[in-house]
């Protein structure tokens, strides 16, 4: 005797899996989109150094897309699993976000000369002082 048939758990599994997922989605997303820029803005940068574009390099990116892929999803079973009142996902991705947004900013620097960080963190040190 079957305890489940194929057919039921893809009609109950899809669903919760979706429901189970859909918080990080967008996370995923621009984590995505943050690589990728990264990618351009990196290969622009090295050619405005003058430094060659290796394979090696290229090849980390993949690396990235997974292993930073893995992290935000196994964030999202500790904060469903078992802490509930943390938002272990966003703390992760938001994390990796800065280190890849970081990345960009610095890329875009040495491809006009303009160190956007720098003026950022002066910003941000300015608002942090009024409060």
């Amino acid at each position: 005797m079957k305890a489940f048939k194929l057919s039921t758990l893809i009609t109950l599994g899809i669903p919760y899996i979706v429901f189970f997922f859909a918080p990080i989605a967008a996370a995923l997303a621009g984590l995505g989109v943050l690589i990728f820029a990264d990618v351009i803005t990196g290969c622009k940068a090295a050619k405005v150094r003058g430094e060659e574009i290796q394979s090696n390099r290229m090849a980390r990116t993949v690396s990235k897309i997974i292993f930073y892929s893995i992290a935000i999803i196994l964030s999202r079973v500790m904060e469903v699993v078992f802490i509930d009142f943390i938002p272990v996902a966003q703390i992760t991705a938001g994390y990796i976000a800065i280190v890849e947004f970081k990345s960009n900013i610095e890329n875009i620097g040495s491809i006009t000369g303009v160190d956007i960080w720098k003026h950022l963190m002066k910003k941000i040190e300015g608002w942090s002082k009024r409060t």
